[in-house]
């Protein structure tokens, strides 16, 4: 997917954002102006979740081979020997390009000498089969709804992996120019190692060889002091939650906006909401930039002092924009807000969204949560506004 300059615990690990005085400018939006990214407020956030597996470099394949693994250092791509311990979620996304059907592997191995047990849930599709046609379309949409809604095209628990030897999570067949996206929670009795693994043949015993081989030739993307890169790594938390306190002013025709899915690797004023690898081959990226497979989960929490109800317009948007709609849109992913079924759509030309209005009680709050967890294909940098009718 392209990001333009545009332990294993599920506890949340609170990291505050920093202090900052919150500022309310004068007008509402336009219909599809969006704020700028110097005045984005960073929200307040914590991480947790489990550490999540990334396979995104190379995104585009050309072969048959590995194409994300750390089980070893390869000669090539790097890497060490990285045994994931108790359980992990696990990120897939590529684009076949050998000329070619082939079908992607994900392969989980017991570097143990004993048996041990593996469980896993999760979803993977291709454009084949989830057509990419617009809003609310697409093999990336599908799978975090999949996510979202709790139902699973994968789901098994307790299976049995002896000593040494290798099991199949999950395989699907790529046509050639086929797009795959993949999320899953994989669970090991013991530390195990993964795979993403390409192949012409479609056997699992030939994927479970092809482990121990070299790796897929593809496109790599090394970040580098111009490019974000790309992801083959693993990353510390998947998930980014917390609540943010939104204080409105006495006035109206008023607006403010928070950082959403924001890096500050190209711009020092946006809140880092990415996580660092703490294992990555040498090639892959250090930090997650985009954060696809992450989930959200924040609440603005709108406090109303005045005597007076207050009318709030909550909107999402992009900070990407353009004159036309190149690419054809900077983000499209599954969302609830505040439990209602939502589809989060912009595109370079409609940057802006409006989720909603509502009314906050006079001396009272109204939370304004939204969830969502993060699609394959979208631009990063996206941020949340409020304004006061």
């Amino acid at each position: 997917m392209n990001v333009v300059p545009r332990a294993s615990s599920l506890l949340l690990l609170l990291i505050a954002a920093p202090a900052m005085a919150q500022t309310w400018h004068s007008g509402l939006l336009a219909t599809n102006q969006k704020v700028a990214d110097n005045l984005l407020h960073p929200l307040s956030i914590g991480y947790g979740g489990y550490p999540i597996w990334k396979s995104n470099n190379p995104e585009i394949f050309r072969g048959t081979g590995w194409l994300m693994q750390d089980a070893r250092v390869d000669s090539t791509r790097g890497g060490s020997a990285y045994a994931l311990p108790g359980c992990h979620n696990a990120y897939l996304f590529h684009i076949n390009q050998k000329g070619s059907a082939g079908t992607l592997h994900l392969i989980a191995t017991n570097p143990n000498n004993a048996t041990i047990t593996v469980s896993a849930k999760g979803s993977m599709y291709t454009n084949a089969q989830k057509p990419l046609t617009g809003q609310g379309t697409g093999q990336s949409f599908f799978v975090a709804k999949d996510w979202l809604n709790g139902s699973f095209g994968t789901s098994f628990s307790g299976r049995s992996v002896g000593a040494f030897q290798g099991t199949e999570i999950a395989k699907l067949a790529m046509n050639n120019n086929n797009m795959l996206d993949g999320r899953f929670e994989v669970c090991g009795s013991q530390p195990i190692y993964l795979y993403s693994v390409v192949t012409s043949s479609g056997s699992t015993q030939d994927a479970i060889n092809a482990t121990q081989g070299g790796s897929a030739v593809g496109d790599i993307k090394p970040e580098g002091s111009n490019a974000y890169g790309r992801e083959a790594g693993v990353f510390d938390k998947s998930l980014v939650a917390g609540t943010t306190t939104v204080a409105l002013p006495a006035g109206t025709g008023l607006h403010t906006a928070y950082a959403f899915n924001t890096a500050s690797k190209f711009n020092a004023n946006l809140q880092d909401q990415t996580r660092p690898a703490f294992y990555r081959l040498a090639d892959s990226t250090s930090r997650s930039y985009g954060n696809y497979g992450h989930k959200y989960d924040v609440t603005l929490r709108v406090t109303n002092g005045n005597a007076q109800a207050r009318t709030v317009r909550l909107s999402f948007a992009s900070s990407f924009t353009a004159a036309t709609d190149t690419p054809s849109f900077t983000f499209n992913s599954p969302a609830t807000l505040n439990g209602n079924a939502v589809t989060l759509w912009t595109t370079p030309t409609q940057p802006r969204q409006v989720l909603g209005t509502y009314t906050v009680p006079a001396n009272g709050s109204t939370d304004l949560r939204l969830t969502t967890f993060i699609a394959g294909l979208g631009t990063a940098g996206q941020q949340l506004v409020v304004e006061v009718l």
